[in-house]
């Protein structure tokens, strides 16, 4: 299992539903989907506030679900980071991220991580 940490600047106000995570290809240097996060619902617990999600990796292994602290920027309440947790479907690798809703899918983010 590998963390991650991404930011989604309008979660809120794009409705984003969940987050492809993308691994570079070592044949072809193309980055490919490698895991979906599916996101459930925001709740606030003694701990603050939480997302609960489900990661399916792209090679058919079986979903899992995980819980992700969410911390907002202050200034910017729809501006959220999360820590979250997937399984690569190889070693090591260098990650990209996009972010998707009911209307389509962002673009892959500039930020690649080795993770």
């Amino acid at each position: 299992m590998v963390a991650v940490t991404i930011s989604i600047p309008d979660f809120v106000s794009k409705q984003v539903s969940g987050v492809w995570l993308w691994v570079e290809s070592p044949t072809t240097g193309l980055f490919e989907r490698d895991a979906k996060l599916v996101f459930g619902q925001t709740h606030v617990g003694p701990n603050g506030e939480s997302l609960d999600y489900v990661m399916t990796p792209t090679t058919g292994g079986q979903s899992m679900p995980f819980t992700a602290n969410v911390s907002r920027d202050a200034a910017n309440p729809d501006h959220v980071t999360l820590q979250l947790i997937f399984t690569r479907s190889e070693g090591a690798g260098y990650y990209r991220a996009s972010s998707f809703n009911a209307a389509g899918e962002s673009p892959l983010t500039d930020q690649i991580l080795p993770l």
